[in-house]
């Protein structure tokens, strides 16, 4: 399938146009009456996908609206979205088939079918092969069937789009979906053959949408110099990222023998999560593959997603830092941290 790029609308924010005379009664903020006749506004709803822990590391599934505090820029907002853990999610799987892959291609289908398994019977997903080409092998469907089947039709070989796997996967496949959304990316990090796409686009764009990203990062290169495996779930920490995005730093010589576009490739799918309030888990050897997948589901089914109306509504275009809390102690609370507000048009 050949990727139709375009420009993104603002990532985390959702359009509605609002009617006075709902059935609900309630009027969106900056709503307006005239007469008795209903006037459609457009209202800006942000919308964050959070997952919360305790500090040793334990999913807390069970919260309520009220123990949550948004704050953009200092300023607390008022919640008015509020989905559990148990609403169905959109995951959109996107598999690295490039020829660094070939010879383990049998074991990460085996695995990423063993994922979608994982995920629960109302759960969609929609799986995507790249290589040279980027390909949708199986989208959404009304049903919310899932066919991990289509995994075994991944062929290996060629180079690698990477950035236009991630455009196509958040742009033209998740953003038309509803409700809690993830990418799942699998991959080395390293792209020598997206064209129409760059880097700093795609990091944007991991800003801009409602999707969460999980990456698995397999390091190629270290795969074939045998070395110790480590599974290793890694958060960026907020005061390591720069805003609005910049191009992922390289990081020479300091990773032993590997080759700089290993060390771009593993910083750049770190980012690319961290940005969207995700995580990567890195899995050096291609047996970690089954703990890594096995995390990333265990992720989603502890995913809230949380929505508000900023009380900032001008439309300057600006980046706009949020903060997620919980009002229980001891518990921590990791999403994206902002979002770009929708410029004046």
């Amino acid at each position: 399938m050949s990727v139709f790029k375009k420009f993104p609308a603002a990532a985390g924010v959702v359009s509605l146009c609002a009617l006075l005379g709902s059935a609900t009664g309630q009027e969106h903020p900056g709503a307006q009456r005239q007469g008795d006749q209903s006037i459609r506004v457009q209202v800006e709803m942000v919308s964050l996908p959070v997952v919360v822990t305790t500090r040793e590391g334990r999913y807390i599934t069970d919260l309520k609206k009220e123990d949550f505090k948004i704050l953009e820029d200092g300023i607390a907002q008022e919640i008015a979205g509020f989905a559990t853990v148990n609403e169905p999610i959109s995951v959109a799987l996107a598999l690295d088939t490039s020829g660094s892959t070939e010879d383990q291609l049998k074991r990460i289908q085996g695995e990423a079918i063993r994922f979608v398994n994982l995920l629960r019977p109302d759960d969609s997903v929609a799986i995507i092969s790249f290589a040279d080409h980027v390909r949708l092998l199986e989208h959404f469907n009304l049903e919310h069937k899932k066919n991990p089947g289509v995994i075994r039709e991944t062929r290996p070989g060629g180079l690698t789009a990477l950035y236009e796997a991630v455009w196509l996967a958040l742009q033209d496949v998740l953003e038309p979906e509803y409700g809690r959304k993830a990418l799942v990316l699998f991959s080395d990090g390293v792209d020598n053959h997206s064209e129409s796409v760059s880097k700093e686009e795609t990091l944007e764009l991991a800003l801009r949408t409602e999707a969460t990203i999980y990456c698995v990062y397999f390091d190629t290169e270290g795969d074939q110099d045998k070395r110790d495996p480590a599974l290793i779930m890694r958060v960026v920490e907020p005061e390591r990222l720069q805003f609005p995005p910049i191009p992922v730093p390289g990081l020479p010589g300091s990773r032993g023998r590997r080759r700089p576009e290993f060390y771009l490739g593993h910083e750049y799918m770190m980012t690319l999560a961290a940005y969207s309030g995700g995580v990567l888990f890195d899995a050096s050897k291609m047996r970690d593959l089954g703990p890594a997948f096995r995390k990333v589901a265990q992720e989603l089914s502890s995913q809230y997603s949380i929505g508000y109306y900023p009380r900032n509504r001008t439309h300057d275009g600006r980046f706009r830092r949020v903060e997620v809390r919980v009002n229980r102690p001891g518990l921590i609370a990791r999403s994206k941290k902002g979002y770009f507000a929708v410029p004046e048009r």
